[in-house]
């Protein structure tokens, strides 16, 4: 047997065993992906004000471009996916399976939202509620106390103030 074919044959065999574990993701696990790169993205372009990226000089996009594949990297590591893997299933979608990834998106999202609108109701108890009028308790403002009565404006000190008081030289 030549060098070339043993060498063809070990790369084969080598290169079967990680075909078989490059499992298929389902379209909720890619939406799911999807979403969590969306968001930490989005949280990059945040931190650095959502600027266009004509407003940014070249080190600016470069770093955020650093900062987003980061972020990307680190989604798919928590959701134990490689990028290749992921960047491969997405290139052979067709038509249907972009349908599935969508409709699991909406169901996500609808899922979030059920769950976010559930949450706060729970957190937020009505208790109850100080109203102040005026600038203290014992300087209150008072604005139109009747119904249809025209504002009331005091003019000089107010109740409790002195007036400025005489310079103790002056008799």
């Amino acid at each position: 047997m030549s060098r070339r074919l043993s060498v063809l044959l070990l790369s084969t065999w080598l290169m079967t065993p990680n075909l078989v574990l490059a499992e298929d993701l389902t379209p909720e696990q890619l939406a799911r992906i999807r979403r969590a790169e969306k968001a930490a993205v989005d949280k990059v372009n945040a931190t650095h004000g959502n600027k266009k990226s004509s407003e940014l000089s070249n080190e600016e996009r470069r770093q955020i471009i650093r900062e987003q594949q980061e972020a990307s990297r680190k989604v798919m590591e928590e959701n134990g996916v490689s990028p290749k893997d992921y960047a491969r299933q997405s290139a052979k979608m067709g038509p249907k399976q972009n349908e599935q990834v969508a409709a699991a998106e909406k169901a996500l999202e609808a899922q979030e939202k059920a769950a976010g609108a559930a949450k706060p109701s729970a957190d937020k108890e009505p208790g109850e509620i100080q109203v102040q009028e005026g600038f203290s308790e014992d300087n209150p403002v008072m604005m139109e106390e009747q119904e249809g009565a025209p504002p009331v404006v005091e003019h000089g000190l107010p109740a409790g103030e002195e007036g400025p008081s005489e310079p103790s030289g002056a008799q």
